[in-house]
């Protein structure tokens, strides 16, 4: 394959103003595709979807620094076509793969992609190439949380954006290794569907009687570990209804405020009732975990797929022309399903 094949991608216009919408914030532009550095793996990419994280990375207020002129998106699917990384980069090409984006670099929201073949996930042939597209971020992130609060001793979890695919991964998962959950919600539409998934108790936070309801739940089935994609105000609300000696994973931030600061807390909570406050980014993890302790996770997941206990939803796969209107109505209604772009397929 030429080096000087072009790629055509949706690429980041970073700008100032927070109230454009997420397609605002999108221009599609081709690039020359650069020489391989030792290292670095090519893809075509199949299928990228839409993530939570995607959009505040399009606002520029991610953990990974905003490139005006990249391509965005996080995580994928596609066939690598091309490598320059050695005994496992060779053996990797011609194969289908998960993959997710080299912090800094374009992203998968491209014919293209380069990455880091310690990125990228050798795919079972039962996964459609919507569900691999998405294995990465959020199934991982599913398990590495709830695997986190068995390690914390947690009988029970409260979570918040509960009908997130991160929020009824974590029910699904609980529930196979008997970890209960309490779901907080802001809608009743979504109460039943969390029930028929398993979940424990829901309670919607627009209740009069939720605090009251929350502490007594929390207290009776020894919930000690909330998960917390919301931060903000939400972060300390939550952690001060729960048992002394609990802690708060903070893994997302869907507050509209998109405070730059992100979560807040009660230092008194923190002092006197021994609550602790921690972070989660699978980024983070997959780099502290290294390859071996990172593909039993995939495999786990993959499993998990397989077996029909995760399955994401999905909303639609849209080639370049309607994925604009498409990320915008994910940004509005994200319980309706994952938005699936699919480059190769783009007229």
């Amino acid at each position: 394959m030429s080096d000087s094949l072009t790629n055509t991608g949706l690429a980041l216009k970073l700008l100032p103003d927070d109230k454009l919408k997420s397609s605002e914030r999108l221009q599609l532009i081709d690039k020359a595709i650069p020489s391989l550095n030792h290292g670095e793996v090519l893809i075509k990419v199949i299928a990228a979807p839409v993530n939570p994280s995607d959009l505040v990375y399009l606002m520029g207020k991610y953990g990974v620094p905003p490139k005006d002129g990249n391509y965005a998106g996080f995580e994928g699917c596609g066939i690598v076509v091309k490598a320059n990384a050695g005994i496992y980069g060779r053996w990797l090409q011609g194969k289908r793969v998960a993959f997710f984006a080299t912090p800094g670099n374009d992203g998968s929201w491209a014919k293209y992609i380069i990455t880091n073949p310690a990125y990228c996930i050798p795919l079972r042939k039962d996964l459609t190439d919507e569900q691999a597209a998405t294995l990465v971020v959020n199934p991982c992130t599913s398990v590495c949380l709830v695997e986190r609060a068995r390690e914390l001793n947690a009988k029970a979890i409260v979570l918040n954006a509960a009908a997130s695919q991160v929020g009824k991964g974590v029910i699904r998962y609980a529930r196979q290794v008997g970890v209960k959950t309490i779901a907080t919600v802001r809608s009743e539409s979504n109460k039943q569907k969390l029930l028929e998934l398993g979940v424990d108790a829901v309670l919607n936070t627009n209740d009069e009687d939720f605090t009251e309801s929350l502490k007594a739940l929390a207290k009776e089935m020894r919930a000690t570990v909330f998960l917390d994609a919301v931060a903000d105000e939400e972060t300390a609300l939550i952690s001060k209804l729960l048992p002394a000696g609990s802690t708060a994973i903070v893994y997302g931030r869907l507050t509209e405020t998109h405070d730059p600061i992100g979560g807040k807390y009660s230092v008194a909570d923190v002092i006197f009732r021994d609550v602790r406050i921690e972070g989660f980014w699978l980024s983070t993890y997959v780099r502290k975990a290294g390859p071996i302790k990172t593909l039993l996770l995939t495999r786990k997941v993959q499993k998990l797929f397989a077996e029909g206990i995760f399955n994401t939803d999905l909303y639609g796969s849209f080639g370049f022309n309607e994925f604009l209107t498409a990320i915008d109505h994910y940004a509005e209604h994200k319980s309706d399903g994952k938005v699936i772009l699919k480059p190769n397929e783009s007229h």
